[in-house]
């Protein structure tokens, strides 16, 4: 049985998206700084920002009638999700150490 997706669908599970990107960076990051624990944490946080980006394109489409406000809004926040990632694990310059290369 095929499952048809609606603009609320794809909200709904961006939100899911959000919610587990930072239930597990937080929980990830308060168990230490082993280096297995901090490339999963890296894994998991750069798969749900993919999966949230890909959910973000398929709400731009013609056929997903939701405001232009909460699509920008959106699209914004997993951007700057991932903007944070980059900085949170590979850029040393910023002030905090390059964790993966450690």
């Amino acid at each position: 049985m095929k499952d048809k997706l609606s603009a609320k669908r794809i909200t709904y599970w961006i939100y899911i998206n959000y919610g587990i990107f930072m239930l597990g960076f937080l929980v990830l990051g308060s168990l230490g700084t082993d280096k297995y624990i901090v490339w999963v944490n890296f894994i998991l946080d750069v798969a749900l920002i993919a999966v949230s980006l890909v959910l973000n394109i398929l709400l731009f489409q013609k056929k997903y009638q939701a405001p232009l406000a909460r699509k920008i809004a959106l699209l914004s926040v997993t951007l700057c999700l991932g903007a944070f990632t980059c900085f949170a694990f590979l850029m040393p310059e910023n002030g905090f150490p390059a964790v993966l290369f450690y």
